[in-house]
């Protein structure tokens, strides 16, 4: 065999290796409506374990906004039946001004929004901490005197977007969760239906 058909085949054979290592890998849409529920077992979607999850009521507008973002991320437009699980969230917004003038006005404000979130099992009498995490935003505005009622509908609109950057945070966190713990669940069940 020549050396050049035997790189060729090497080559070659190296690509069909990889090629066939990547092929379990492969990217699954969180709101599909069976993301992950059509594994051997048949297990929940992450859809319809998000769903589960009960949004907590916070307070303020910036809350407000917070809690309807997790709930349309969550619920996908359904209210649900009945939740498993409880969702807690502390939602802050500070502002810091920047590019300080002369006068002592403000040319530019930014907004730092965190947020810590923990979710526990509502079956659990001892309220084990399942996951918890801390999302956080940044977002800013430029600040104009002479124009309040600007100024104020775009402090709105940058809250809402960094309260919409923390749901995203928070859900990506959660589908993860529910994937990895569905992942589990299947492979004990495989495991277990194995003869040994």
């Amino acid at each position: 065999m020549s050396a050049l058909l035997r790189r060729r085949l090497l080559h070659f054979g190296g690509a069909a290796l990889a090629l066939g290592g990547l092929a379990g890998c492969s990217l699954h849409p969180v709101y599909a409506p069976d993301a992950f529920g059509n594994g051997p077992t048949g297990g929940a979607s992450i859809q319809s374990q998000l769903r589960e999850v009960a949004v907590p009521v916070l307070g303020q507008r910036s809350g407000q906004l917070l809690q309807e973002a997790l709930q349309t991320r969550l619920y996908g437009g359904e209210q649900p039946s009945l939740t498993r699980y409880n969702l807690s969230v502390s939602f802050n917004i500070s502002q810091v001004g920047l590019g300080v003038q002369g006068d002592s006005t403000t040319t530019y404000v930014r907004f730092v929004a965190s947020a810590p979130w923990s979710l526990v099992s509502q079956d659990d009498p001892q309220h084990k901490v399942l996951i918890s995490g801390y999302a956080q935003s940044a977002d800013g505005l430029n600040s104009f005197d002479n124009q309040p009622f600007g100024q104020e509908l775009e402090t709105n609109t940058v809250t809402q977007r960094t309260a919409d950057a923390i749901a995203d945070q928070i859900t990506i966190s959660l589908a993860h969760y529910f994937a990895v713990a569905e992942r589990k669940r299947e492979q004990q069940a495989a495991l277990a239906k194995q003869p040994g």
